[in-house]
């Protein structure tokens, strides 16, 4: 594993619906209980959210003209003051993220800022988010690191993605993969009514005890996947 000290993570998946702002949450508690300084951005500007669950995130508007993709400077220039920087991306965003790639040459660049950049991708049975994650093989490669997250809310089986030529190509570039379980549809509605995390709702008193409760096994149970990638997540 490389021994930069920083990493910027993304999620350039443009694919709505699929999980990216709750696994962004879930990668946050995970990074702040590991103990690394994270500077945490929301690019959604239609429902920011991310920033909702991590009040702490900043905001950076990508409703943008192409020309003024420099709004995203943000995200490298905090890198001297700290370890990760987490981005969660809005749906139909990741092809602003991607240009915003291009146009500066960031995959290139990554030995300069001495950082990693991570491409998180949600992996599902809905053919649409698979065929990005395809479109990101051919482009992408190997010019940044993997992690694929199994969002399992709909069952334990991903029949789709298991089969797919893309989860072979992703084994070969060294992807890390990990599982994110379904969570109780009762709790998780009540964590998005006090705009919680999962780590913050082990804890919280607005919530019922058997809801805190689940929380704690969720929290344990995500410690050990993202624990699977800690040497991608943790510099």
């Amino acid at each position: 594993m490389t021994t930069a000290t920083k990493r910027i993570i993304l999620f350039p998946q443009d694919k709505g619906g699929i999980g990216k702002s709750f696994v962004a949450t879930l990668l946050h508690d995970f990074l702040i209980d590991e103990g690394v300084r994270v500077k945490a951005f929301d690019l959604d500007h239609a429902n920011s959210t991310f920033q909702r669950f991590v009040p702490e995130a900043e905001f950076i508007d990508t409703d943008i003209d192409a020309d003024k993709l420099g709004v995203l400077d943000r995200i490298v220039h905090v890198l001297p003051e700290t370890d990760v920087v987490l981005v969660d991306n809005r749906a139909t965003g990741g092809s602003k993220v991607l240009a915003y790639l291009d146009e500066t040459r960031l995959p290139e660049l990554q030995a300069e800022f001495d950082c990693v950049l991570v491409f998180v991708v949600i992996a599902t049975d809905d053919k649409d988010a698979n065929s990005q994650i395809a479109e990101l093989l051919d482009t992408h490669r190997e010019r940044v690191s993997w992690l694929v997250v199994r969002n399992l809310r709909d069952g334990d089986s991903l029949s789709l993605f298991a089969q797919s030529n893309s989860r072979k190509r992703l084994a070969d570039l060294g992807a890390v993969e990990v599982d994110v379980p379904c969570l109780a549809e009762v709790t998780r509605n009540r964590l998005q009514d006090t705009n919680l995390t999962v780590g913050r709702g082990r804890t919280a008193a607005p919530l019922h005890l058997l809801d805190r409760s689940r929380c704690v096994r969720f929290h344990t149970r995500m410690a050990v996947e993202f624990s699977k990638a800690r040497a991608l997540l943790v510099p």
